[in-house]
Order: structure tokens, then C-alpha cells, then sequence
């Protein structure tokens, strides 16, 4: 568990905040069409550059695999975006029927209101994972 008096503690939560913020997008754009994965990107890239800029200021003994795991995330963020050429037309962010690009059925949490394709996004979930390890953010211990 994450003590709130170690100095760490508010970089590892302004880690967590930019990580989360790309895996809800990353979610949202994985049931979404191409013209709102285009949005969606351009929201997720200045999150990246932060996680980088994060990792150099306050996690120097981690920096390589921390900027490793970074552009892997970016390069699954970035392949979820261009999925089918950018021609999907579908939107199943109503939490609907099935994934235009796999087939997957629709994953729909009500409760909190998650709408996602679970098998696109295996791919930026397992990097997600890299930074939320111990040789990463540590966002585990929150």
C-alpha cells in the first residue's frame, strides 16, 4: 500500500492519473468510430509525452523500461486508432451488439458506465500493465 507521506507518492499518482487517462480512451475508441478514434489519439499523445517527461524527472532508476513500456502503449494506442484503414463507420458505444473490427461481443459495465471491446484492447492493456508494475510507475500500490 502507497504511504501518503512518501515522497514519491504524488508522482506515482500523477502517473496512475495520465495512465488512466489513456486506457479510458483506449476504451472508449475501441468501440467507437474512426473519425472519434482520430479524436481520441490526438487526446492520448500529450498524455504520453508527460508520462515520459514523469519518468525522467522523478523515476530515473526505471526510465528505460518505463519509456520502453511508454511507446509500446503509444504504438497499441496508435494501431486501435487506425484499425481498418480509419473506414469504421460503426459506433458501439451504446454498449451494443459486436465489435466492428473483431467480432468480440461488447463489454458493458452500467455501473460505471464502461463501454469497451476487450479483445482490441488486450494489446494497450498489457502495456498498461508494464506501468502499473513495480518495475514501472508502481501504480500498483495505490
Amino acid at each position: 500500500m502507497l504511504r501518503l507521506d512518501h515522497p514519491m507518492t504524488p508522482h506515482i499518482f500523477r502517473a496512475s492519473g495520465l495512465m488512466d487517462g489513456v486506457m479510458v480512451r483506449g476504451q472508449n475508441m475501441s468501440v467507437s468510430p474512426s473519425a472519434v478514434r482520430a479524436e481520441l489519439l490526438a487526446e492520448c499523445l500529450p498524455l504520453f509525452t508527460e508520462m515520459r517527461e514523469v519518468a525522467w524527472m522523478w523515476f530515473a532508476d526505471e526510465v528505460p523500461f518505463i519509456l520502453a513500456a511508454v511507446d509500446e502503449y503509444e504504438a497499441a494506442i496508435r494501431a486501435l486508432a487506425g484499425l481498418h484503414g480509419g473506414q469504421i463507420t460503426e459506433d458501439r458505444r451504446d454498449g451494443k451488439g459486436a465489435c466492428p473490427v473483431c467480432g468480440t461481443p461488447i463489454t458493458y459495465y452500467r455501473k460505471w458506465k464502461i463501454v469497451l471491446c476487450g479483445e482490441c484492447d488486450k494489446p494497450f492493456m498489457a502495456a498498461h500493465s508494464k506501468l502499473d508494475s513495480s518495475e514501472g510507475f508502481s501504480t500498483w500500490l495505490i
